[in-house]
């Protein structure tokens, strides 16, 4: 199998893991140590998945997810050129991205921990969150879009924060109805008017969580030059 061939199925298998976890919903991600605002609203929309590949498309953000949902994406509609980097630096980036794209899939299931103004090299993202595997980085728009996915934890320890609650609904809704991770009395306490158009203090994560198998999430960051 040529390196293109495995970058097309794991970009396919990716799409329908990124479309499970973010694209069908919305995330509320709280910690008492935010600095910058007291919480953070992920909405991950379907043209954002092409940034967490790492490859090159003249096909549309849009169309391109649409190819890779379902299947139809040719290995002819993506490359690894870059005007900023050359071929074997854009090789190297997706290889590591492809090798992580898996981890998608459980990335709420773990302990995370969260950075505000996060910067890596080349790449300044409002917020990033973060397991010992995975770094998520989210592009400063009203509500946080993933834009970078990079290997392992690149948080910087001075600055990064446990995440305390994670709530989730279903995207459209109005409603977080989920707890994902976490206690909600105490952010009820403080912020009662998302709790009265959201998720109860009284509900336990347990009763929450019970009918609910898919478990995921994460941030967005702002790419300078378009280098990654």
């Amino acid at each position: 199998m040529t390196f293109k061939e495995r970058v097309h199925g794991e970009i396919i298998k990716g799409a329908v893991i990124y479309k499970r976890v973010f694209a069908d919903y919305d995330y509320l991600i709280y910690s008492e140590n935010f600095k910058n605002q007291p919480y953070y609203i992920i909405s991950a929309a379907e043209d954002n998945y092409p940034h967490l590949t790492g490859v090159n498309s003249l096909l549309s953000a849009q169309s391109f997810f649409d190819k890779c949902l379902d299947g139809s994406l040719n290995e002819s509609d993506f490359n690894f050129l870059s005007r900023n980097r050359s071929e074997k630096e854009v090789i190297g980036s997706v290889r590591r991205k492809i090798q992580i794209l898996p981890l998608l899939d459980t990335v709420f299931q773990m302990k995370l921990q969260a950075e505000e103004d996060f910067t890596k090299g080349k790449v300044s993202c409002s917020l990033a969150t973060a397991d010992n595997a995975i770094t998520i980085g989210f592009a400063d728009t009203v509500l946080l879009r993933p834009k970078t996915l990079l290997k392992s934890n690149e948080l910087n320890p001075s600055k990064a924060v446990d995440i305390s609650l994670i709530l989730r609904r279903i995207r459209g809704l109005d409603k977080f109805d989920t707890i994902i991770q976490g206690d909600v009395t105490d952010f009820c306490k403080s912020f009662p008017d998302v709790c009265e158009n959201g998720v109860s203090a009284d509900q336990s994560a347990d009763e929450l969580t019970k009918n609910s198998s898919d478990i995921l999430s994460k941030n967005t960051c702002k790419i300078k030059n378009n280098s990654i």
